[in-house]
Protein backbone atom coordinates (compact mmCIF):
# COMPACT_ATOMS: atom_id res chain seq x y z
CA UNK A 1 0.00 0.00 0.00
CA UNK A 2 2.82 2.40 0.88
CA UNK A 3 4.59 1.79 -2.43
CA UNK A 4 1.35 2.39 -4.34
CA UNK A 5 0.78 5.63 -2.45
CA UNK A 6 4.34 6.71 -3.21
CA UNK A 7 3.80 5.92 -6.89
CA UNK A 8 0.65 8.05 -6.84
CA UNK A 9 2.49 11.05 -5.38
CA UNK A 10 5.43 10.54 -7.71
CA UNK A 11 3.06 10.47 -10.67
CA UNK A 12 1.55 13.74 -9.49
CA UNK A 13 5.01 15.31 -9.24
CA UNK A 14 4.77 15.52 -5.44
CA UNK A 15 8.07 13.81 -4.73
CA UNK A 16 8.48 15.19 -1.22
CA UNK A 17 5.16 13.61 -0.25
CA UNK A 18 6.23 10.31 -1.82
CA UNK A 19 9.42 9.94 0.27
CA UNK A 20 7.82 8.92 3.60
CA UNK A 21 5.73 6.28 1.84
CA UNK A 22 8.78 4.89 0.06
CA UNK A 23 10.67 4.79 3.35
CA UNK A 24 7.77 2.94 4.94
CA UNK A 25 7.54 0.50 2.03
CA UNK A 26 11.27 -0.25 2.30
CA UNK A 27 11.09 -0.63 6.09
CA UNK A 28 8.26 -3.13 5.73
CA UNK A 29 10.24 -5.44 3.47
CA UNK A 30 12.22 -7.13 6.21
CA UNK A 31 15.92 -7.80 6.54
CA UNK A 32 16.55 -9.85 3.42
CA UNK A 33 17.72 -8.19 0.22
CA UNK A 34 15.86 -9.73 -2.63
CA UNK A 35 15.57 -8.29 -6.09
CA UNK A 36 12.30 -6.58 -5.10
CA UNK A 37 13.86 -5.05 -2.00
CA UNK A 38 16.73 -3.71 -4.10
CA UNK A 39 14.22 -2.35 -6.61
CA UNK A 40 12.23 -0.49 -3.92
CA UNK A 41 15.35 0.87 -2.26
CA UNK A 42 16.68 2.05 -5.63
CA UNK A 43 13.37 3.83 -6.20
CA UNK A 44 13.71 5.50 -2.81
CA UNK A 45 17.26 6.59 -3.72
CA UNK A 46 16.06 8.07 -7.01
CA UNK A 47 13.26 9.99 -5.31
CA UNK A 48 15.58 11.27 -2.58
CA UNK A 49 17.97 12.49 -5.27
CA UNK A 50 15.12 14.19 -7.10
CA UNK A 51 14.20 16.03 -3.87
CA UNK A 52 17.81 17.25 -3.53
CA UNK A 53 18.67 14.84 -0.73
CA UNK A 54 21.80 13.83 -2.64
CA UNK A 55 23.86 12.49 0.26
CA UNK A 56 21.00 10.37 1.60
CA UNK A 57 20.14 9.17 -1.90
CA UNK A 58 23.70 8.05 -2.49
CA UNK A 59 23.82 6.33 0.89
CA UNK A 60 20.63 4.43 0.03
CA UNK A 61 21.97 3.45 -3.39
CA UNK A 62 25.22 2.22 -1.85
CA UNK A 63 23.08 -0.03 0.35
CA UNK A 64 21.41 -1.40 -2.78
CA UNK A 65 24.79 -2.04 -4.36
CA UNK A 66 26.11 -3.72 -1.20
CA UNK A 67 23.11 -6.01 -1.15
CA UNK A 68 22.83 -7.01 -4.77
CA UNK A 69 26.38 -8.40 -5.32
CA UNK A 70 26.16 -8.12 -9.05
CA UNK A 71 23.01 -7.37 -10.98
CA UNK A 72 21.26 -10.06 -12.92
CA UNK A 73 17.93 -8.24 -13.20
CA UNK A 74 17.80 -6.13 -16.35
CA UNK A 75 15.10 -3.96 -14.77
CA UNK A 76 17.29 -3.19 -11.75
CA UNK A 77 20.29 -2.63 -14.03
CA UNK A 78 18.31 0.02 -15.92
CA UNK A 79 17.33 1.71 -12.65
CA UNK A 80 20.98 1.76 -11.52
CA UNK A 81 22.07 3.30 -14.81
CA UNK A 82 19.30 5.91 -14.57
CA UNK A 83 20.61 6.86 -11.13
CA UNK A 84 24.16 6.93 -12.50
CA UNK A 85 23.13 9.36 -15.25
CA UNK A 86 21.76 11.88 -12.76
CA UNK A 87 24.39 11.33 -10.05
CA UNK A 88 27.27 11.94 -12.45
CA UNK A 89 26.14 15.60 -12.63
CA UNK A 90 26.23 16.11 -8.85
CA UNK A 91 29.48 17.61 -7.66
CA UNK A 92 29.71 15.89 -4.30
CA UNK A 93 32.00 13.06 -3.17
CA UNK A 94 29.11 10.72 -2.30
CA UNK A 95 27.73 10.98 -5.84
CA UNK A 96 31.13 10.35 -7.41
CA UNK A 97 31.64 7.30 -5.19
CA UNK A 98 28.18 5.98 -6.01
CA UNK A 99 28.68 6.42 -9.75
CA UNK A 100 31.95 4.49 -9.53
CA UNK A 101 30.28 1.68 -7.55
CA UNK A 102 27.43 1.45 -10.06
CA UNK A 103 29.95 1.17 -12.87
CA UNK A 104 31.94 -1.49 -11.03
CA UNK A 105 28.84 -3.46 -10.12
CA UNK A 106 27.28 -3.38 -13.58
CA UNK A 107 30.48 -3.65 -15.58
CA UNK A 108 30.01 -5.76 -18.63
CA UNK A 109 26.30 -5.01 -19.00
CA UNK A 110 24.49 -2.82 -21.47
CA UNK A 111 23.87 0.82 -20.68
Amino acid sequence: MDYATAAYYTGKGQLTRAVPFLRSAVAGLGGGYTRNTAWYRARLAQTLFDTNEVEEACHEMMGVLDACNGVSSEKLRRRLHAFERIAVRADVPAARDTVERIRETTRGGDR
